[in-house]
């Protein structure tokens, strides 16, 4: 009898314990805060690395080079909002070439870190997968459209669709 009694505790116990990780899911879930902003991006510095085969700087980079860059970021008003830092490195070399790029947005609170496949020529916007922050952006979720204002400016307009746990 104590078994069954022990038995019939344990078994309410655990259901009470899945229903109220089922509701705590549920309000995480809920609680998310999906967050839009904009930002103008402004090329600051450029550094192109010409690794082996060296094909020059005038010609269409080759699997294996790299390049960093930093890009101050402004609101749409001018006013100074923070940096990017980022790398890449060419995974598909030529006139349309492409590669994968990392970068931190160093904003006031925190940090955003993105990632994405970038195509290196044209005029095609860049989207761009947020995969985690820091501080205020801790554990963040989203991504960032990015669009060139021309094929030799050096501004982007830059969307920010952030979800905040």
């Amino acid at each position: 009898m104590k078994r069954v009694a022990a038995s019939a505790l344990l078994i309410a116990t655990v259901a009470v314990g899945v229903t109220a990780l089922g509701a705590a899911g549920a309000r995480n879930t809920t609680a998310a805060k999906p967050i839009t902003f904009h930002l103008v991006e402004k090329d600051h510095a450029f550094n192109f690395v010409d690794n082996p085969p060296r094909q020059g700087f005038k010609a269409a980079p080759l699997i294996g080079d790299q390049f960093a860059f930093t890009s101050e970021l402004v609101t749409r008003a001018g006013k100074h909002a923070g940096s990017l830092q980022a790398t890449c490195m060419i995974t598909s070399g030529g006139v349309r070439g492409l590669g994968v790029c990392y970068g931190a947005f160093a904003l006031k609170g925190g940090q955003i870190f993105g990632m994405g496949l970038i195509k290196f020529s044209g005029n095609a916007p860049d989207h761009i997968a947020i995969i985690g922050g820091t501080g205020a952006y801790e554990r963040v979720s989203g991504d960032v459209l990015s669009v060139s204002r021309g094929e030799n400016s050096s501004f982007s307009d830059d969307t920010f669709h952030l979800v905040m746990p």
